[in-house]
């Protein structure tokens, strides 16, 4: 495989501009002379490789959604089908995800989106994307379970993991992490009892 471009490169480098203003200073915060200078370079550069401000915050959102689905899917790429579920709890409530550059970029962007349609539809096709995964993991693991069920259980597991992180960076409990764990494992032994019993 061949080196990056030259465009690959510094697209790059002006993206860890972004993110680093909109995790210290908000989406409100984001301008394109900021991320320049914060970059070391002109703000017709940041247009040049970047466009506006607004498929900047979409490039922004792209990556974090591609950094926590990598994590996510090279993680299980090796586990058995059936044995998914399992990683990806603990993918979803180990250290991964307590990285604070992660969950503050996408904390930002959430609060954004209560202002700006545009940041909302690219949060929400997000969040998605991660339902899906979750949701997939769920029909391997328990395929008797009816579809809704399922729905519903990986819903409540994605709404605790993204809850998990912030509510450690708020020191609300100093068991937040495991006790969230657990609540995801509770889900997901119930689901399994459900299934069984639906197969008998």
């Amino acid at each position: 495989m061949g080196r990056p471009s030259l465009r690959t490169i510094r697209q790059e480098e002006l993206l860890d501009a972004v993110v680093g203003i909109i995790t210290s200073k908000g989406v409100a915060g984001l301008t394109v002379a900021d991320v320049a200078k914060l970059a070391g370079t002109q703000s017709s550069k940041v247009h040049h490789y970047l466009g506006t401000r607004e498929e900047m915050i979409a490039a922004a959102i792209d990556r974090a959604m591609a950094s926590v689905e990598g994590v996510v899917l090279n993680a299980l790429s090796s586990i058995e089908p059936q044995h998914r579920l399992d990683a990806q709890i603990e993918i979803l409530f180990g250290t991964s995800f307590l990285e604070p550059h992660i969950n503050q970029l996408i904390d930002q962007l959430i609060a954004a989106s209560y202002l700006d349609e545009a940041i909302r539809v690219n949060v929400s096709r997000m969040y998605q994307r991660f339902l899906e995964i979750l949701m997939d993991s769920f029909e391997l693991a328990v395929p008797n379970l009816p579809a809704e069920e399922r729905h519903q259980a990986a819903h409540t597991v994605l709404a605790l993991a993204h809850a998990t992180p912030t509510f450690e960076w708020l020191s609300l409990d100093s068991k937040n992490i495991h006790e969230g764990r657990l609540a995801a494992e509770k889900i997901v032994s119930d689901a399994r009892a459900r299934c069984s019993e639906i197969s008998q």
